[in-house]
């Protein structure tokens, strides 16, 4: 703890001296160990340093002790948000499950419940959060601790994402045959692919020339698979 002067007006119009003192805020694993007395073990002050730097752990490491973690992760699954009242009071919540060297399930509290009911979190996406980790999940309470990135895939490197969930974007160059409407093919500036639809509405939601983004589709030998946890947008 440190001091620096600061200074205030006496009733009698005279300037007066004061102390004030300013805590400095532990960041690195020696000062965090030294401001905990011993409180704490290795293995904690470690996660804290990692939030404290805004650096991401692993979620199995995060899961192994309870407290302050950052972690990033793909979105395997989004779950609607859902209101509750208790104890006289209202409150929201909805949650994701994501994807590391392990699963886990984030909870986003309140205002950070935002960011789920706007569609910003889908499946696909990577995330990374900053929360509390207790038991085997992870909470949210602030949309500023959330970031969400789109990672998209060029076609041509589709061959190698064989078995993966993926994103992928272009524009609808080719339909399937109307009797079946289970497949069109899109293009981008790297190639072409076709896309296997299990919804046929999404079939008829385009037209040759149609921008398109599809979320967390399954990448196969012969094209790419939209299922029920794949996200199909249309654009202009």
């Amino acid at each position: 703890m440190g001091a620096v002067s600061a200074f205030s007006w006496a009733s009698s119009g005279r300037l007066h001296a004061l102390e004030v003192f300013v805590m400095k805020i532990p960041k690195t694993y020696d000062e965090i160990m030294e401001h905990f007395g011993g409180l704490i073990d290795e293995v904690t002050a470690e996660l804290l340093e990692s939030y404290a730097k805004g650096e991401t752990v692993r979620v199995s490491e995060a899961l192994a002790k309870s407290g302050r973690v950052a972690v990033e992760g793909v979105v395997l699954r989004v779950f609607p948000v859902r209101h509750f009242s208790k104890n006289g009071r209202s409150g929201k919540v909805g949650s994701v499950v994501i994807q590391d060297d392990c699963t886990v399930r984030v909870n986003f509290w309140n205002e950070a419940a935002e960011i789920i009911e706007a569609g910003d979190i889908v499946e696909g996406a990577r995330i990374k959060v900053r929360g509390y980790a207790r038991g085997e999940e992870i909470h949210v309470n602030s949309l500023s601790e959330v970031e969400v990135f789109v990672d998209f895939v060029n076609i041509s490197e589709l061959d190698e994402k064989v078995g993966e969930r993926v994103n992928v974007k272009g524009f609808v160059s080719g339909l399937g045959e109307p009797e079946k409407a289970n497949e069109i093919y899109i293009s981008d500036e790297t190639g072409r692919v076709k896309v296997l639809l299990e919804n046929e509405s999404l079939y008829y939601a385009v037209d040759i020339g149609s921008y398109v983004e599809i979320y967390n589709a399954l990448a196969g030998e012969d094209g790419i698979y939209v299922d029920r946890n794949s996200r199909f947008s249309v654009g202009e």
